[in-house]
């Protein structure tokens, strides 16, 4: 619940609801954010390449993508699928912003620490992935959800890497 708390909140009071969040002309802006994570990342070529060239759909995929998981996790729904691109977001994060201080290091390390385990533990019985596995057994298979939250991450990066 945590985790699907701290998504809900950057997805929709850090970005949805923040009018600057995809405002050119504001300080808030996505592309500020992008620009300034990548003075000192790691990964600056990938942000370049990917993020800066489409701030404002970088910004929107990020939102939804951050509402996403925290709809999802609260519910217990697909939750080895969100947490496996949770994960991918918090890597990328912690890969882009680590550098800036203690805590944009810890709260993405300590994310993707629990992304892990949830996709090798998944929902516990108090979730709708508890109540469908009844049903499915697909829910339970690791590998799927693994494979899939990753092609997914990988369709979202070719797509912004390949958008004009």
């Amino acid at each position: 619940m945590v985790t699907a708390s701290i998504w809900l909140n950057a997805g929709i009071f850090d970005k949805l609801l923040n009018p600057g969040f995809l405002d050119p002309n504001s300080n808030d802006y996505v592309g500020l954010t992008i620009l300034y994570f990548s003075q000192g990342s790691i990964i600056r070529g990938f942000l370049y390449a990917v993020a800066f060239p489409h701030p404002i759909l970088t910004g929107i995929l990020v939102m939804i993508g951050e509402i996403s998981f925290g709809v999802l996790l609260l519910l217990g729904l697909g939750v080895r699928l969100a947490s496996t691109t949770a994960f991918y977001t918090n890597l990328i994060y912690f890969l882009s912003a680590a550098w800036t201080g203690a805590e944009e290091y810890g709260i993405n390390l300590l994310m993707m620490t629990v992304d892990v385990f949830l996709i090798i533990y998944g929902s516990d019985y108090f979730s709708l992935d508890s109540i469908i596995a009844k049903k499915i057994a697909i829910v339970n298979n690791k590998k799927i959800w693994i494979i899939t939250g990753s092609i997914i991450y990988l369709v979202v990066i070719l797509f912004l890497l390949t958008y004009k």
